[in-house]
């Protein structure tokens, strides 16, 4: 009589094999790819809009024309930039494929230099030449919220409760403004300390940039002011921004540098400029798209992003592809591994079987 039990585990075995084999078809692999981040540049210096990535790689968004120096950047709820262009007086919106259209144009010598999006989707405009705190609507109407009777207003955020958080660059103070026009002070810097761009942490102080002293500071609510870090005589630390880890991506204008510092004050660069004044940076809204497969797609993802003017949602087109960010779990390479390894115990198994298998007499 013929044994088969040799035969049923090695045709289990191999049903198994080739289930692992087909695994894929059946069950696709879910990639998550992670993208990283992107800052929003104004280089006013080479009159440029740039986006540049977390890993250094920098791609032209607009070129406007010689002489227009933009000085600060913010991004709608779709996606787009809203661009002060200091030396033209203009407040203008730039695509991502960079179609530009004029929102607001400012009478001479008012020199916009910061902006910010309130909750509304107004644009909160610092004029740092005519020393007033202003609000455009989307449909190009200004209303001046607050007069400065010196000051240079240069650096701008929205805090929590809608408030405007102004540095007065020329006057070495840190104010708060609330959307009524009542001014408070929150910190005097000593002389010669130009406050310039500002931010605000998840913890609600104020990250602040101080320009002439090059010095990234920390100021509470409560007015107390620490050193986050000390740069280089000629860094000339211009904007600020604050990523989704706590970090400060700073624009060091005079160094023609972006940079990175933590919370715990550790610098890097993340991109060299060739002498181009970068003066803002915004952060756009990180996205992870999810594909099957390793085919190169084009989706679109809905992104949620949260800052202290609100919640806002757009839709960006994002491309995924196999190469960078998290790799795809390895079903295939693993399917042909245990494959082989399968095919190797099943020989195994068969041979010990024969070997040790009684002789069949007649």
């Amino acid at each position: 009589m013929k044994r088969v039990g040799g035969s049923r585990i090695n045709l289990t075995l191999m049903g198994l094999a080739i289930l692992l084999l087909i695994s894929p078809l059946l069950f696709p692999p879910v990639a998550v790819h992670a993208q990283s981040a992107t800052y929003v540049v104004t280089e006013s210096g080479a009159d440029t809009l740039s986006q540049v990535t977390s890993a250094g790689v920098r791609t032209v968004v607009y070129h406007f024309r010689l002489g227009t120096a933009p000085f600060a950047v913010a991004i709608d709820s779709k996606g787009d930039y809203i661009v002060a262009e200091h030396a033209t007086n203009v407040l203008s919106k730039i695509t991502p494929a960079g179609v530009r259209t004029v929102i607001y144009q400012f009478s001479s010598d008012t020199e916009p230099h910061r902006v910010v999006i309130d909750s509304a989707g107004n644009y909160i405009v610092d004029e740092i030449a005519a020393n007033k705190l202003s609000k455009i609507t989307p449909n190009g109407v200004r209303t001046v919220i607050y007069n400065f009777s010196s000051g240079a207003p240069a650096g701008l955020a929205i805090d929590s409760s809608g408030n405007y958080i102004v540095t007065e660059h020329d006057s070495n103070v840190l104010s708060k403004i609330t959307p009524a026009g009542v001014r408070t002070v929150i910190y005097n810097f000593s002389s010669n300390t130009g406050p310039s761009g500002v931010a605000i942490d998840s913890q609600g102080n104020y990250i602040v940039a101080e320009n002439t002293a090059n010095i990234l500071s920390k100021v509470t609510p409560n007015g107390v002011r620490t050193i986050i870090y000390t740069f280089p005589s000629n860094a000339g630390p211009h904007g600020v921004a604050v990523d989704a880890n706590g970090n400060y991506i700073v624009a060091e204008e005079s160094a023609s540098v972006v940079s990175k510092i933590t919370p715990a004050g550790a610098r890097t660069v993340v991109y060299q400029f060739p002498f181009d004044d970068p003066s803002d940076v915004a952060i756009a809204p990180i996205q992870q798209t999810q594909t099957t497969s390793t085919v190169v797609s084009t989706s679109t993802a809905q992104v949620v992003t949260t800052s202290s003017s609100g919640l806002s949602t757009s839709s960006i087109a994002s491309t995924t592809s196999s190469s960078g960010g998290i790799p795809e779990f390895p079903y295939q390479a693993l399917a042909v591994t245990t494959f082989a390894v399968l095919v190797v115990a099943s020989y195994l198994l068969t041979r010990r079987r024969l070997v040790d298998r009684p002789r069949e007499t007649g």
